[in-house]
């Protein structure tokens, strides 16, 4: 019987200078490693944060100052997010596979209970932007969630068949673009976990397109 591992980011802890060297070693073993195929310029991105966040390390370091903290503090932010963007694509295209995912420079999670169902994601919420045409999303992250699905609904939230799948990701935000600008929409969002799991549906929330 084959045994359904789960990617262990393993961020919870990490100085900043593990995290570079944590991404670092992701794109190393993710350069030409056959059993991914990620999206265009992933590893190229993950590489530019690495750079950012060594540069702001060695600007605090000399120099100290608000400033260069605040700017180490938000390539942190990117770093961080990008490599758990990452941790669900590996995720997704491991299929579990225990190898696979030590292939990609991730650790697994220690086996426990099978999970049978996941919670519902809570506090959907749209967020003011000055993009026009986009309406930007932010929900809580759902314990064992691997991804998420993003529906939006733009005729009537009672109305099942017009709601269209627009977002697949792992992470707990989105950006919903080329929407209408001056116009309402409904969103509601759906955890994904291993073997097919899904979640139910958040509540719905309405947002004026920007």
């Amino acid at each position: 019987m084959n045994v359904f591992s789960t990617v262990k980011l393993g961020l919870t802890g990490l100085t900043t200078k593990a995290l570079v060297e944590k991404g670092r070693n992701c794109v190393d073993m993710l350069t030409g490693n056959p059993a991914y195929t990620l999206p265009a310029n992933t590893l190229t991105d993950l590489t530019a944060a690495c750079n950012k966040l060594e540069q702001a390390n060695e600007e605090v370091l000399f120099y100290g100052g608000i400033v260069n903290h605040q700017v180490k503090r938000a390539a942190t932010t990117v770093l961080a997010d990008l490599l758990r963007e990452l941790g669900g694509f590996v995720q997704a295209q491991s299929n579990g596979d225990e190898a696979k995912i030590l292939s990609a420079g991730f650790e697994v999670r220690r086996k426990g209970s099978p999970v049978d169902k996941l919670g519902t994601p809570q506090n959907l919420r749209p967020m003011l932007t000055n993009f026009q045409r986009q309406v930007d999303l932010r929900w809580n992250r759902v314990e064992n969630a691997v991804n998420y699905q993003v529906f939006a609904n733009s005729v009537d939230p009672a109305q099942e068949e017009k709601w269209e799948l627009v977002a697949f990701t792992s992470r707990t935000a989105y950006t919903v673009e080329a929407l209408e600008s001056a116009k309402f929409y409904w969103f509601r969002v759906q955890a994904l976990g291993r073997k097919g799991l899904m979640s139910p549906m958040s509540q719905t929330v309405k947002a004026l397109a920007a």
